[in-house]
């Protein structure tokens, strides 16, 4: 990591996601060159502020005015993303320098990922950096969003993705590129801020946690990360920010196959994955190990109150949902209580005498009194009122029998129990029909998945963050 000379992080993390100028090297009036997709990514943002383009032959670029170099933009540049080669990169960070332009994006590739003569360039960019104070994400990054601010620097085209509760801080161009198309095509959870660090020659995780922390647009942090230089002020920075905000961590390697890909890929030389895991678990970190799992959790802590324990209640329309789901519990160590005098009078009320209620709760006799309605809601009213039972999920199979507003209906319950998390499961159904009641319930703020095993890790992870809480909690307390 770059040390930046005693200065705030935040206040210098500021221009990477809400500057008032973008300067963008590498632009063409070829419109198939990567330079001009930033350009057209933040006019689809709708980015209000300054754009820039940088080409030797200057002249106008996409009706934008053009310079030969960023010394010579009257007025100043907040961010400067550099799609160029990477000889080139060298001399465009001293332009930055004498230009006073102090954050700088690096695109390109084939540095300390590629070959030694990469190597001694990606030292070359350290040391520029540390020479002339800037403030460098790269190389290797595909950029940063940010979708409050429309800022955008990615040279993947994308469409606007919706404001959201999670900020993506990676290693990985993904995020910058297919998953945020996924995202603005499919997910309701949106995103507050990506960051796609690269090889980190000088931006590194430990700066986007710090910044993130005081955010006041991300409630959730996920972070992907091949590995870091300063394990003791990472543990640090997350045992603080664990404290007011979930950090979702995956931390790919734990075999060797994957620690020789993250090498070839950025770089990266990782320690002891399980060092590091057992590190970020004592911190409060949540931890994943994949990215489906990571947005799975990151969508359930964004959504849903933090539980008060790992008490699971089940109410499923089969049989199936409800043995299936208590073996994930089981397996996630999740408990799943039997239901007191009182909540099974509750279930119970106004059905014939041999029906009886458990937890898990296989519903279709009361569905079949009641219908799907009034069976869902009840059942998970009587064991959002049991104290032991601090989270509920509910199985949902999709045909036109069971058809009905299962969103409205969950979240009477939620405004009723507010202190108690609700997932949703749904199975089987149409291709069509499935994602219409994904996006009913993802709209309302109910974490929605296809399997109970992705439901029920998602909220192992959230009763596992829990007790790190509590635990901290009590030792604060002594």
């Amino acid at each position: 990591m770059v040390p930046y000379y005693g200065l705030q992080v935040p206040l210098l993390m500021d221009a990477f996601f809400a500057p008032r100028s973008v300067a963008i090297a590498g632009a063409s009036r070829s419109g198939m060159k990567l330079g001009n997709v930033p350009i057209d990514n933040l006019r689809r943002f709708s980015y209000a502020g300054r754009v820039v383009p940088l080409n030797p032959d200057a002249g106008e670029i996409m009706g934008l005015k053009a310079y030969a170099s960023i010394e010579d933009v009257e007025g100043g540049v907040d961010l400067a993303v550099a799609v160029i080669p990477r000889e080139q990169v060298p001399p465009f960070l001293e332009s930055c320098g004498r230009a006073g332009v102090r954050n700088v994006i690096v695109t390109a590739a084939a540095f300390a990922d590629a070959d030694a003569e990469g190597a001694r360039l990606q030292r070359d960019v350290e040391d520029l950096a540390r020479r002339l104070s800037l403030r460098v994400m790269g190389p290797n990054s595909i950029g940063t969003i940010d979708t409050s601010s429309g800022l955008v620097t990615s040279i993947i085209t994308l469409e606007p993705v919706p404001q959201g509760p999670i900020s993506f801080v990676t290693q990985t161009g993904l995020f910058a590129a297919s998953f945020a198309r996924w995202i603005s095509s499919s997910q309701s959870h949106g995103a507050a801020k990506v960051a796609c660090l690269g090889n980190k020659a000088g931006v590194d995780e430990i700066d986007m946690l710090t910044y993130l922390e005081g955010d006041p647009r991300t409630e959730v942090i996920a972070l992907h990360t091949e590995g870091t230089s300063d394990g003791r002020a990472f543990v640090d920075a997350v045992s603080r920010i664990s404290l007011s905000k979930p950090v979702v961590v995956l931390n790919p390697g734990r075999t060797e196959a994957g620690r020789e890909a993250m090498r070839s890929h950025t770089g990266s030389m990782a320690g002891s994955h399980d060092v590091f895991r057992g590190a970020a678990s004592q911190a409060g970190a949540v931890q994943v190990e994949s990215f489906s799992e990571m947005f799975d959790c990151a969508r359930a802590l964004a959504y849903c109150p933090i539980p008060r324990g790992s008490g699971m209640g089940i109410v499923s329309i089969t049989g199936a949902g409800c043995s299936l789901t208590a073996d994930a519990c089981q397996s996630s160590g999740l408990v799943v209580p039997a239901l007191g005098d009182e909540a099974a009078r509750a279930a119970r009320a106004g059905m014939p005498d041999w029906a009886s209620f458990s937890n898990p709760a296989d519903i279709w006799s009361a569905i079949a009194m009641e219908g799907n309605d009034g069976a869902y809601q009840k059942v998970l009213r009587a064991m959002a009122s049991q104290d032991d039972i601090h989270m509920l999920i509910a199985v949902y199979c999709v045909a036109p029998q069971f058809e009905f507003d299962a969103a409205a209906a969950m979240s009477r319950v939620r405004d009723e129990f507010p202190d108690k998390p609700l997932l949703a499961v749904i199975l089987g159904g149409t291709t069509e029909d499935s994602r219409r009641w994904f996006e009913s319930l993802e709209g309302a703020s109910i974490p929605t998945y296809d399997s109970v095993e992705r439901a029920v890790a998602a909220a192992g992870a959230m009763a596992r963050y829990s007790s790190w809480l509590r635990r901290k909690s009590e030792a604060g307390a002594s």
